[in-house]
């Protein structure tokens, strides 16, 4: 249980920050399209004729950010299902390649937009409407920055989304970074207040499948209709397509053939989008401590006080790492040095060297590996991150709660050679 908490308290700092960015990034990005097209030609497309005040700004900010607080604490829950190997998220392409990331990314959007209809609809029933969905459509005219803008509850039935549909389906970490760049924009594009989308977006058309910004404006100005999130294909077989959508989005996109604004604000977003998605993969692939490779073999620790070997765990998954020679393997009388400050005074007669210190070292969603370390010095086992930060070189971290020392271990083979 010690280790679960840690592993959580680890993770969440940087999923809040995540979670929040995404929603910064993203209401900015479409406010600040916006205010460039607008003289251009988004004025023209406005969909509703009143205009969102500064309250209703601050309040959509505020209840936004509180919704990434909360998103971050059911985030962080991933982190540790990944850490216990409850869910699977890959790193690299060794076990699923690139097709297997474009195909579980498209199936999660689908799902996710399943799960939006549904519960979305649901928290419209009047005994619910009150505790969970009162707070978004307070943006009867909404703008960007409305995009997290839920309710507790509403923010909690959202969050779960994500750690549900991991214990059901494997996913690379580039696929889940993909899925949050692409709900974020999609959703500030839905609450923009102008039609951003082409043509080419309407009924009838080759992506008529996908929501527009009218489709869902219409729904902050109805309340009953058009819950899907992505796409129209359940309100479609559900019956709750507000009537007036076709006629609206073409009446609001057909005076606009005469200037390019909007299809220069579309491209803007999708290269937005290509390249957000692009930069996390870098991220990804520039991180050393994702190579497909692990860092296995024979590594020295400081002072070449040990040598361990870190290799596949026997009967188990992950790495481990066993102490192979010692610079003091003796004592003063000539016996083998024991692990006498284990907890457990049953143990306190195994050799150090054949013992294991480190265990269960599995990829992580952060990069590097982490696990567990045992340290015979105080017998005491702590939370740990291996990364390798070179051919020849790891960086061992090993950590309680916050406080965490850091160790560099050497190639021993490295050193073998430069020592001939």
């Amino acid at each position: 249980m010690n280790d679960t908490i840690q592993v959580y308290l680890s993770a969440w700092p940087t999923v809040w920050a995540m979670d929040t960015a995404r929603y910064l990034v993203g209401a900015t990005l479409m406010a600040t399209i916006l205010a460039l097209f607008w003289r251009a030609g988004l004025a023209r497309r406005k969909l509703q004729a009143r205009d969102a005040t500064g309250a209703d700004k601050r309040r959509e900010i505020l209840a936004s950010l509180r919704t990434a607080f909360i998103f971050s604490l059911l985030g962080a829950i991933v982190a540790v299902g990944d850490h216990q190997g409850w869910i699977t998220i890959y790193k690299g392409f060794q076990q699923a390649g690139p097709l297997y990331l474009v195909g579980s990314l498209a199936l999660m959007l689908v799902a996710h937009d399943t799960y939006f209809y549904w519960a979305h609809r649901a928290m419209h029933h009047r005994r619910l409407f009150a505790l969970f969905h009162r707070t978004h459509h307070l943006s009867r005219t909404p703008t960007p920055w409305a995009a997290y803008s839920f309710a507790v509850p509403e923010a909690v039935v959202h969050a779960a989304f994500v750690p549900l549909f991991l214990l059901f389906v494997p996913m690379h970490g580039l696929g889940l970074l993909a899925f949050g760049i692409v709900q974020i924009l999609r959703n500030v594009m839905g609450h923009a207040g102008a039609e951003v989308h082409p043509a080419s977006f309407g009924p009838g058309r080759w992506l008529g499948w996908n929501n527009t910004t009218t489709h869902h404006d219409l729904h902050h100005e109805a309340g009953r209709t058009n819950y899907g999130l992505y796409f129209r294909w359940w309100d479609k077989l559900m019956g709750t397509e507000h009537p007036d959508y076709r006629a609206k989005f073409e009446a609001i996109v057909a005076p606009q053939a005469k200037t390019t604004s909007p299809a220069i604000a579309g491209r803007v977003l999708a290269w937005a989008i290509a390249g957000s998605v692009l930069a996390g993969g870098l991220l990804l692939a520039a991180d050393p401590a994702q190579a497909d490779e692990a860092p296995t073999g024979r590594w020295a620790t400081p002072g070449v006080a040990a040598i361990v070997e870190l290799a596949p765990c026997s009967g188990a998954s992950g790495l481990c790492g066993t102490i192979r020679w010692l610079w003091e393997a003796t004592d003063e009388k000539g016996r083998p040095r024991l692990d006498t400050q284990n907890a457990d005074a049953g143990l306190r007669a195994r050799p150090l060297v054949g013992l294991s210190i480190l265990s269960g070292l599995t990829r992580s969603s952060k990069g590097g590996w982490e696990g567990r370390i045992y340290n015979p010095e105080d017998g005491q086992t702590y939370r740990a991150t291996v990364r390798q930060t070179a051919a020849d070189t790891l960086t061992i971290e090993g950590c309680v709660l916050f406080i965490c020392q850091k160790q560099v271990w050497r190639s021993a083979s490295t050193l073998a050679a430069a020592l001939r």
